[in-house]
């Protein structure tokens, strides 16, 4: 019998809900909980939104949230603790901060998502660990609270019983996470393939990715003729002395400038652009790995599975399993 078969416990899961709160950190792993639910042989979580007064909440779209009164002396399995534009006067709450400490000491898993970190912190429960937020909240919170160890990539961290999430999306997959380590792989696959999730997303993989990095930059206008070149045609040689060529420079100015402008060297650049091609083509065609990456410019496939690994934290199998898991009947070319 599959553990998705099997008659487990029932988990009480709190989700805090505030004025001006982020409606997706709670939509989010409140969806993933009750598709969870649906899988199993027997619903697994009782998901409460709770409010310091209880009745409807405010969030910040504008979409009223009908909640429970929080009630401190309850024992919740998993206390979750989303984020918005109104953490930032629900931590000055000092019953609201009081009572969400008395909940996390009580309950067996801490969640903070996206900006929800800060009401977390308040408590004082955070001090010492590593956590993350939002890359656009990182500086605040490690400013306003020292004690906390704050790193800037992960889409979500573990340290001990406390989880904490980069932004919005990233609260999908903590909880991802989290039903795996209740119900086994196999249930949390099957919850991200219901909610279209682009994929069941390891922690550790940065927040956003390098070729979007490259493409916010100043460095990326000055050379977006040779970038647009080198991405039309990633299978192309490209030496530094090409590319110095079509940007007019010498080869030595030309590696000068472009780093200083980009953040990174040619090979760098082009090597991003090789595992965003190969990640289409993975995903949206049926060509064995081989000749995906041959068609993206990789010499080999050991050096193009080495490159993803590194930016992205996936093998090339890893990326194309949700189309094979989507049954996508893809057409293999030659």
């Amino acid at each position: 019998m599959t553990k998705s078969e099997q008659i487990l416990p029932m988990l009480k899961i709190g989700i805090i809900v505030f004025d001006g709160v982020q409606i997706l950190d709670v939509a989010g792993p409140l969806q993933a909980l009750t598709t969870a639910n649906e899988e199993l042989a027997k619903p697994r979580y009782a998901v409460q939104l709770l409010s310091r007064t209880g009745g409807n909440v405010r969030t910040a779209s504008g979409v009223s949230l009908s909640t429970q009164r929080l009630n401190k002396a309850v024992k919740l399995d998993t206390l979750i603790v989303p984020g918005g534009p109104g953490v930032y006067d629900a931590r000055q709450s000092t019953p609201l901060v009081a009572a969400v400490r008395n909940l996390a000491r009580r309950a067996r898993r801490q969640c903070g998502v996206c900006t929800g970190a800060f009401l977390l912190a308040e408590t004082g429960l955070l001090d010492g660990r590593r956590v993350v937020t939002h890359w656009r909240a990182c500086r605040r919170l490690a400013e306003e609270y020292p004690a906390l160890k704050v790193e800037e990539d992960p889409i979500y961290l573990r340290d001990g019983s406390y989880w904490t999430t980069a932004g919005v999306t990233a609260g999908i997959d903590m909880v991802l996470a989290l039903i795996e380590a209740d119900n086994g792989t196999e249930v949390a696959l099957k919850v991200a393939r219901r909610l279209v999730v682009y994929m069941k997303r390891p922690g550790d993989q940065r927040q956003f990715s390098e070729p979007l990095i490259l493409q916010s930059t100043e460095g990326a206008k000055t050379y977006s003729k040779l970038l647009d070149a080198i991405t039309n045609r990633p299978a192309a040689r490209w030496r530094i002395e090409d590319m110095a060529a079509a940007a007019g420079q010498t080869v030595r100015t030309f590696h000068r400038q472009f780093r200083r402008a980009t953040g990174a060297t040619p090979a760098e650049v082009v090597e991003r652009i090789r595992c965003e091609r190969a990640q289409v083509l993975l995903q949206s065609t049926g060509l064995s790995i081989a000749r995906v990456g041959t068609k993206a410019g990789f010499d080999s496939e050991s050096s193009m599975r080495r490159a993803l690994k590194r930016l992205y934290g996936f093998t090339p199998a890893q990326l194309r399993q949700v189309g094979a898991r989507k049954g996508s009947a893809f057409q293999k070319r030659r």
